[in-house]
């Protein structure tokens, strides 16, 4: 069973070197420490610890970032093996954009039914202010902070170690190394995309080679499967091709558009711009917790290869902090996060002690058993007036409708669901 650290703090609230979690279960029951946190395990001392008495060796933070999930984990430098005291991996939020656009869509209609309000033009500053990073780029590195600045109240941190992320999309479009001097020249005729691919094409359908007519600019490979929108996949069509031939049929003609143009299958870009953007923004932020230190992505995967470490968020960020090798790789807990808006919309607040967001564990008859957390309350519209709920295992796995007989509360989580 994987070893799992408890973090410790004295009477006063000093920050101590984290114990193993079945010696801080042992310190509670003894009557000799109060729990403070389940997820993750934080007990508080009954008694006060000198100062000279708290251990110093030097803990480090290594932090692998992504666009969709993060790597987090805290090593301590021993003097015979160095050992990993936390490692888990963070799980981005990716429906920012799509709430934005949703309160958008709200926020647009409210205002056009506004008769009395004259119209307002260039009044978007805060969207064109200098440094500005996008909301949902912004969430993603909050969530960082939020992470380390949680793991900062119960344990000391002498430094961070964050992999520094670089990725040459144009080298990526282009599919060829490039001169110094290609980068300065833009790679389209023009800055609208649309515009673009018409005139590379010669405002010519490349479908059934006519010319006067209403032109389309297609996506090959379409943007609800993953599809760039850039030019190397995008095509000149005929409105008639386009809607009564391509459209809903698009891998059919995939492989010879991509002929077309000379082209090849372009994954989405959008991953890596993200994780591109708000770095130093970040770093700013990092370097106001703890000493700061940069590593490359290419350092970290030398480290992994050479003391052969399976590959994963956590275990990259275990081999950023540089105290290699370590006793206990594959024999400590990995938690998942999960960070959770701090506005709740429920219309229900709590039914039968739950509440919305509650991590809890489901027990079928058959004793399967499932973790996750309530996504919704609701009260049925029956004779019974049943109370029942929606949870959503950690996994993705949606449950509808189910009583709360066969639920059991294991953590009521605020701001960062850990587990």
């Amino acid at each position: 069973m994987p070893n799992k650290y408890a973090f410790v703090l004295d009477s006063k609230g000093k920050l101590l070197d984290p114990t193993k979690s079945k010696k801080a279960w042992y310190l509670i029951r003894k009557g000799k420490a109060s729990l403070v946190e389940e997820y993750p395990l934080i007990i508080k001392l009954k008694r006060e610890v000198p100062k000279d008495q708290v251990n110093s060796d030097k803990l480090i933070l290594g932090i692998d970032d992504g666009t969709k999930k993060v790597g987090f984990a805290l090593v301590q430098k021993c003097q015979t093996k160095n050992k990993v005291l936390f490692k888990a991996v963070m799980e981005q939020r990716q429906d920012v954009s799509k709430k934005m656009e949703e309160r958008r869509g709200y926020r647009r209609y409210r205002r056009s039914h506004k008769r009395y309000r004259p119209a307002r033009f260039d009044n978007r500053s805060s969207s064109k202010r200098k440094g500005r990073i996008p909301p949902s780029i912004l969430q993603k590195k909050q969530a960082i902070l939020r992470v380390v600045n949680k793991l900062k109240k119960y344990i000391r941190i002498d430094k961070i170690v964050l992999e520094d992320v670089s990725i040459d999309i144009r080298k990526l479009t282009e599919g060829r190394e490039l001169y110094n001097w290609e980068y300065q020249e833009s790679n389209r005729l023009d800055e609208n995309l649309r515009k673009a691919t018409l005139y590379r094409d010669d405002c010519t359908c490349q479908l059934c080679g006519t010319t006067e007519t209403m032109l389309h600019a297609h996506h090959i490979m379409p943007r609800r499967d993953g599809g760039a929108d850039s030019i190397y996949n995008l095509i000149t069509l005929c409105k008639a091709c386009h809607k009564d031939k391509v459209d809903n049929n698009e891998y059919q003609y995939k492989d010879q558009f991509l002929a077309i143009i000379d082209s090849k299958e372009l994954s989405d870009l959008k991953s890596a711009s993200h994780v591109m953007q708000g770095k130093t923004w970040l770093r700013d932020k990092l370097s106001k917790i703890a000493q700061l230190e940069i590593t490359s992505g290419g350092n970290t995967a030398n480290k992994r290869i050479d003391y052969e470490i399976e590959k994963s968020h956590s275990n990259d960020a275990i081999c950023t902090t540089g105290l290699l090798p370590v006793d206990n790789i594959d024999d400590i807990k990995e938690y998942y996060i999960k960070p959770l808006r701090k506005k709740s919309k429920a219309k229900i607040k709590e039914l039968k002690c739950f509440r919305q967001r509650d991590l809890v564990k489901y027990t079928k008859r058959n004793g399967e058993t499932y973790t996750g957390y309530i996504t919704s309350l609701r009260i049925k519209n029956n004779k019974y007036n049943s109370k029942v709920c929606n949870f959503s295992t950690l996994k993705g796995k949606i449950f509808r409708g189910y009583g709360f007989r066969n639920l059991t509360l294991l953590n009521r989580p605020k701001g960062l669901m850990i587990v």
